[in-house]
């Protein structure tokens, strides 16, 4: 009973959580966010100009051909235009290589045809392989070899001329293209400003903190433009999103998955309407709601969503104690249990009662007395109904919170058979049903995108946390569930009550488990050789590869030896190139960091 007190006080304990909560967006996350803002603006204002540019010369050559003598003056235009691009093509072009899904290369002009094949390309030209490791080829040096800002403009110039002379086809293309190679330039080191860079104090801090050599970076930086390129040709932020995405992944498991996990959710569905249509959805609302669409309602939204975002994090905080104070301190499973349900009941009697006393002091309305025992036990469908409904006052639902979180853990913490999705969505409509007393603004429309928020910050499904909201309330309410997904996932991305999403790896692998990595010779290395310092024996990795004279002279070659001679003394300026198990291979950079 000690360790169940124990939990309870560490719910208070974990309230620092306010002055701590921006600790949660560390450096890093706080540059790839501001950098997402900025290739944002830059992408939008190059398509933009595109957009409008090709619109503008097309319309004003079909008023042209509308009033010309003869429709055969078409092929002036079309003509002129083959040739400038095929100009274009010839002498700017750059090669580019294209693996499709049989696993050949393919040769491609980057200027040239769908720019999506094009963008898809230099977007894994960054990704590490067993080839480019051995050649001593870094991921992100491979992307900036290729041109960015320059073939920015010459697709942009191309593209207004194809279709500007009345070419036929989209513009989705190319400014994938266009905004890939917008992003990537915005990162690519500038050999000529780099004199510039050092001498000058802040710009040389700002860009030692925007630029990264990291392959996962760019990558991001790389979807970023996609995104902003589709979206502003579409104005459709989401379906752009997806769309960079899924472009992208097109071919990986996951995706191919998600075809068969909707062909069995949509069984269910039809079912569930066939046989019992009006326990289809979740929850109920009489009458909906349009949402505002006015700043100070995006305000209000923005505050719920960091209100959200702490308290789910404190949610996940709280249930580690409670795990710890019932498995690990209560081995005996009947007793774990029993303990586990005392303290639901007591939860709920304590509501019981003290709800009562509130509305004699006047404190909430009568009204607000009634279901109390469904605030706490159960699934919490029938408050939330309640909430949506707009019976539910401030008071109330601040108990109710809190009172649900401590019922729950209990009951899950203890063994018992629950899950956690409803009460997430639960804890988020109580933050959601008190904002809207405070605000004026209808319960309902704070609510729905609530949803969103507790989806994405307690159980980290930002997908189907906006599919939820639309597909129940419908597409009006995409926007503010929006707004909940961009706050939640800033502040709680990393936080999930499945442990299972909190596991990634930064490498990339060319086997699972296994990865190739460049690291330089340390200075305690230099003069000896591969048999001296016995690396399969020590770390158990294995030398692969030697990459010569690739070091302070840039202007070098580098001298790639393949099974190296391991009589060989090393030098300063050598790259060793080494295979190993994920595990290995961390254990062997740390010991080359501390030579």
């Amino acid at each position: 009973m000690r360790s169940i007190l124990r939990s309870l006080i560490d719910s208070i304990k974990y309230l620092n959580l306010i002055r701590t909560m921006p600790d949660q967006f560390d450096r890093d996350e706080r540059r790839l966010v501001f950098q997402s803002v900025v290739i944002g603006i830059v992408v939008w204002a190059i398509v933009f100009a595109l957009k409008s540019s090709v619109h503008f010369v097309f319309h004003e050559l079909i008023h042209w051909l509308e009033h010309a003598s003869t429709p055969f003056l078409l092929f002036v235009p079309l003509l002129v235009g083959a040739l400038l691009v095929a100009t274009i093509v010839r002498y700017r072009s750059t090669t580019l290589h294209y693996r499709d899904a049989d696993g050949h290369i393919h040769e491609l002009l980057d200027v040239e045809g769908d720019g999506l094949e094009r963008a898809i390309s230099l977007y894994f030209s960054s990704e590490p392989t067993f080839e480019r490791a051995v050649m001593g080829e870094e991921g992100v040096d491979v992307r900036w070899k290729l041109p960015t800002f320059t073939l920015v403009i010459r697709k942009f110039i191309a593209t207004l001329i194809t279709l500007g002379s009345g070419g036929s086809g989209g513009l989705e293309a190319s400014v994938t293209l266009i905004g890939e190679s917008a992003a990537a330039g915005l990162f690519k080191p500038r050999p000529a400003a780099r004199p510039t860079v050092e001498r000058v104090g802040l710009i040389a801090y700002f860009w030692n903190w925007w630029k990264s050599s990291n392959t996962d970076d760019l990558q991001v930086a790389q979807l970023c433009g996609i995104a902003a390129a589709v979206s502003t040709l579409l104005g459709a932020p989401f379906a752009a999103a997806f769309f960079a995405i899924e472009v992208m992944y097109r071919r990986r498991p996951v995706v191919e998955r998600l075809v068969h996990a909707l062909i069995a959710a949509l069984t269910a569905f039809f079912m569930m309407r066939l046989v019992a249509p009006e326990s289809t959805a979740l929850f109920h609302v009489d009458t909906l709601i349009v949402p505002r669409s006015d700043l100070g309602y995006y305000a209000v939204l923005i505050a719920v969503g960091v209100v959200i975002s702490f308290v789910s994090v404190y949610f996940s905080q709280l249930r580690n104690s409670f795990e710890e104070g019932f498995h690990h301190r209560q081995p005996n499973v009947y007793q774990r249990h029993l303990i586990g349900a005392l303290v639901t009941g007591g939860v709920a009697i304590s509501v019981f009662y003290l709800l009562p006393l509130l509305a004699q002091w006047g404190w909430i309305p009568h009204e607000a007395t009634e279901h109390t025992l469904t605030l706490v036990l159960g699934a919490g469908e029938e408050a939330i109904d309640a909430a949506l409904a707009g019976d539910l006052v401030f008071i109330v639902a601040l108990i109710a919170l809190f009172a649900k979180m401590i019922a729950t853990l209990a009951t899950v913490g203890s063994g018992g058979s629950a899950g956690l999705l409803v009460p997430s969505i639960f804890f988020g409509t109580m933050v959601a049903a008190g904002a809207s007393e405070l605000t004026g603004i209808p319960a309902q429309t704070l609510i729905i995108p609530a949803m969103t928020a507790s989806l994405v910050s307690i159980v980290n499904v930002p997908l189907a946390a906006i599919l939820l909201p639309v597909e129940l309330f419908g597409a009006r309410y995409m926007p503010p569930a929006l707004i909940m997904l961009v706050v939640c996932s800033i502040l709680a991305h990393r936080n999930s009550i499945y442990r299972t999403q909190r596991e990634h790896t930064k490498g990339r692998e060319i086997l699972p488990g296994y990865s190739t990595q460049r690291l330089r010779v340390p200075r305690a290395w230099v003069g000896k050789s591969l048999v001296e310092l016995d690396l399969r024996q020590q770390f158990d990795v294995s030398v692969i590869g030697l990459i010569e004279g690739y070091g302070h002279d840039e202007t070098l070659e580098p001298h790639v030896h393949l099974n190296p001679d391991p009589e060989h003394p090393l030098s300063a300026d050598d790259t060793l190139v080494v295979i190993g198990s994920n595990e290995q291979l961390n254990t062997f950079r740390h010991a080359i960091i501390e030579s």
